[in-house]
């Protein structure tokens, strides 16, 4: 029988943004919920004190059932720790280091065979700071990073800005995370916010962000509503080295080319290239396949079947300095020789 795999939410942003009055909030709104939470700097801006009830073996208790570690530099063991401890618990938070890479813990999630057969990422959620969050990203590559990772971005701290800077700053972290799903909020206010079970790994999320990365209507702009998401503009700021390419072509990939290219292509540019989602269809198969990479990794989902439609592939690029030129270029080289190299781009 299948165990049910533990959801995971992993929680980033800038220091000082606001990230652990969102995991308290979250901890509050969800008293059905039995968390096991990672922090990273527990016991210096940590969780509420007033929670804490016990703190055995590195395992801090919380009055309301929930269990609390420090994230320690071998994360699998912080994790088999939390796994093999007497509390049981059936959701996952990770509050990463404001100056931290997320992507090597969401590498974890992807790539690791034993921690997918306990656990799923649930979608990772990014708090960026709207007081320093343009001098933040000018200064350092992680936050920029941070944004291009996020499924779910919660602009905190929108009640210290004027609102059209607020819109400014939208516009800027839609050009950097296109697919994810902006909130402007203050003091981390999640009242009327989906954080959890949002399911932003899920085959369908993936499929769906991708299919709407690629119909976004440019003239219906975004609206900028209090706890309202954002729809996010196709606009091409170019303020900052990351940039979204997106790419739509006819026809089927030759599964070996494509398989062999990716690899490698993931494995050199892992520094660089942060994320890939998309729908693939390839040559001689009945069913679509939704493709999703993080770092070096990537992985396959089987989609629905094609039936009578015509077939398309259509992948999302995420990166630092990517070639659109030179990208292009290849994708197109592993199409299958009997399909026209015909493509429309995004």
């Amino acid at each position: 029988m299948n165990q049910e795999r533990i959801p995971v939410t992993i929680i980033t942003g800038f220091l000082g943004a606001g990230k652990t009055s969102l995991l308290n909030r979250l901890i509050s709104k969800h008293p059905e919920k039995k968390f096991a939470i990672i922090e990273n700097e527990f016991g210096e801006t940590g969780i509420d004190g007033a929670l804490i009830a016990a703190a055995p073996d590195d395992i801090f208790e919380l009055s309301n059932g929930c269990i609390c570690c420090s994230l320690g530099e071998d994360f699998l063991f912080t994790l088999e720790n939390l796994l093999g401890s007497s509390s049981k618990f059936n959701h996952l938070l990770i509050e990463t280091t404001g100056i931290a890479d997320p992507s090597s813990i969401i590498d974890a999630f992807v790539s690791g065979e034993s921690i997918q057969t306990r656990f799923r990422i649930d979608s990772v959620v990014c708090v960026a700071d709207a007081v320093n969050m343009e001098d933040l990203m000018d200064d350092q590559l992680e936050v920029r990073k941070q944004l291009a990772l996020a499924d779910l971005i919660l602009l905190n701290k929108t009640d210290s800005v004027h609102p059209d800077y607020t819109k400014s700053l939208v516009l800027t972290i839609a050009e950097i995370s296109p697919m994810a799903k902006i909130f402007a909020t203050s003091f981390a206010n999640i009242d009327e916010i989906n954080v959890l079970d949002t399911n932003s790994y899920s085959r369908e999320a993936i499929e769906k962000s991708t299919l709407t990365f690629c119909a976004l209507d440019v003239s219906k702009a975004f609206e900028l509503k209090e706890t309202k998401m954002i729809v996010n503009p196709v606009v091409k700021i170019n303020r900052h080295d990351i940039i979204s390419e997106g790419f739509s072509f006819t026809g089927n990939f030759d599964v070996n080319k494509f398989g062999l290219w990716m690899q490698n292509y993931l494995y050199f540019n892992k520094e660089t290239i942060f994320r890939v989602k998309g729908i693939v269809s390839f040559e001689n198969t009945a069913d679509q396949f939704i493709f999703h990479a993080v770092r070096g990794s990537y992985m396959f989902e089987v989609g629905k079947e094609w039936k009578d439609e015509a077939r398309f592939s259509k992948l999302v690029f995420i990166g630092k300095d990517i070639s659109r030129i030179e990208l292009e270029r290849n994708l197109k080289q592993l199409l299958a020789k009997k399909d026209e190299a015909d493509r429309d781009l995004i």
